[in-house]
């Protein structure tokens, strides 16, 4: 294999999980750190933390957010799953290679939330997947700056990954006060 081939390998992999964590960030899911690491035994040459749907609706509740439904945290995993190979399509200009897995989880959660999957996905797919790319392109600048911060060192942590993206759960809105002041009367009891 040529250098140049490594360079490029490596450099779509930092782009692809990139477009994993920025776009958690910026949709406010609970995310970790990421990394372009290889994994030799483990098959894997990166990763990014997502937290699982419930617990990204439990963080949501803590600073006070509540929707109608859990389906909201499911479109929004989903988008992040489809962010890393699309980021690598609009970014770059490839198609990604190494995505197998992301697919796996994305079709896992479509099953999760249809009884009459197939109808569904046919729906959803195409709407979910432009509005992934069009966060990939609103949020490029993002994403760019984190992809050199991977090529630079290789992992990032979660609270790095929050300060370069400028986004986090943390940005959560604030609909329903109550839910926030009771999770902090908890925490105080706790304390005590």
């Amino acid at each position: 294999m040529t250098v140049k081939r490594v360079l490029n390998r490596r450099k779509n992999g930092a782009y692809h999980e990139a477009g994993h964590a920025v776009i958690a960030r910026v949709l406010t899911l609970a995310a970790g750190k990421a990394t372009i690491k290889r994994d030799f035994a483990g098959g894997c040459a990166g990763f990014s933390i997502v937290a699982d749907p419930y617990a990204c609706i439990c963080e949501w509740g803590k600073r006070g957010k509540v929707r109608q439904s859990d389906v909201a945290v499911w479109y929004a995993r989903i988008i992040t799953y489809m962010a890393g190979a699309e980021t690598e399509a609009v970014l770059l200009g490839m198609n990604a290679i190494g995505d197998g897995d992301d697919r796996l989880q994305i079709g896992r959660m479509a099953e999760e939330l249809a009884c009459g999957f197939d109808e569904f996905w046919n729906r959803i797919e195409v709407r979910l997947r432009a509005m992934t790319r069009m966060l990939i392109r609103r949020h490029r600048d993002r994403i760019e700056r984190v992809a050199k911060a991977l090529l630079k060192e290789t992992t990032l942590t979660g609270r790095r990954l929050d300060k370069l993206v400028g986004r986090s759960v943390n940005d959560v809105k604030v609909n329903a006060p109550f839910l926030k002041m009771m999770h902090q009367q908890q925490m105080a009891a706790r304390k005590s």
